[in-house]
């Protein structure tokens, strides 16, 4: 009975690691190549969970093309973010980036709220593949999706950093900005499109959160904190590390939540022990070393 409930709570931790790999990824993105730690990445993902959530429900669009539809409509806005707002703080010292972020997410949860009020939705999608079982283990097919999801959208920004020439740009724009720009690279140009393919992972992410879990104006607050946990772990500007890192946070909340009386209560907690571990013994995380000044 414990071997059946340690592989059942594996496997869906490794399900519940794709959506948060895919969440972390674009917030590591955004931190690697400008700097700024977006604190308003999560409500970005509470956004495409509304738009793939109404688009279901109000006019029958499938959840996969919707979550396509939010990731694009989350770039744009990421656009229009960065380009009439962001972009302003970029050469301003770090807590005006960070209280900008913070006043950002501020006005998207409250004006999420105003217009849909604070209560919880669940997108009543029907299973998009069949369950997964294994035995007496059983994989839930929207979580099989999910995690085919987040590995398709991780597997992808992986190969565009590593094989595209926009990829090679942003890599020696996040590497040493100066030098980017004595080699001519557009430097505030790669700073605009690390945001859109943030937006991007966001509002596709967002989609997923809808599939598998719930839509609430705060749903990005909880989920953005996770990712933290998820950077830190994995290391600031790593995006193979946010992989790893999302695999560890994912197993050490399901495992808590399985074998600890109560411990389905204890996530933003194991994500805080997570932070803390991590600034105290390895501030650079696991893969991640120091920007350059």
């Amino acid at each position: 009975m414990e071997t059946t409930l340690l592989a059942q709570s594996l496997l869906l931790a490794l399900t519940t690691a794709g959506l948060y790999a895919a969440i972390a990824s674009g917030l590591t993105l955004e931190f690697g190549v400008t700097g700024i730690i977006n604190f308003a990445h999560g409500e970005f993902v509470m956004l495409g969970a509304f738009l793939t959530y109404f688009l279901y429900e109000t006019a029958g669009v499938p959840p996969l093309a919707g979550m396509l539809l939010a990731g694009l409509a989350m770039t744009a806005l990421s656009w229009l973010v960065f380009d009439g707002f962001l972009s302003r703080v970029l050469k301003q010292d770090e807590h005006n980036q960070i209280l900008a972020t913070i006043g950002l997410s501020i006005l998207l949860i409250n004006l999420a709220m105003i217009a849909w009020t604070p209560d919880a939705r669940v997108m009543h999608a029907p299973p998009l593949l069949p369950a997964l079982q294994l035995g007496d283990i059983i994989v839930p097919g929207n979580n099989l999706v999910v995690l085919l999801v987040g590995i398709a959208l991780y597997a992808g920004m992986i190969w565009f950093m590593r094989h595209t020439r926009q990829g090679l740009l942003l890599r020696l724009a996040a590497d040493d900005p100066q030098l980017a720009v004595l080699a001519g690279v557009d430097v505030a140009r790669m700073f605009r499109l690390s945001f859109l393919i943030g937006g991007l992972t966001a509002g596709i992410s967002g989609g997923l959160v809808a599939l598998i879990l719930y839509v609430q104006p705060l749903v990005g607050v909880d989920l953005v904190m996770r990712a933290f946990a998820i950077v830190a772990l994995g290391g600031l500007g790593s995006i193979g590390g946010a992989l790893i890192g999302a695999v560890l946070l994912s197993a050490a909340e399901n495992l808590t939540a399985t074998f600890v009386p109560g411990g389905g209560s204890w996530g933003y907690g194991v994500a805080f022990v997570i932070i803390v571990l991590v600034l105290v013994v390895r501030p650079t995380g696991l893969f991640g070393s120091e920007r350059r000044a």
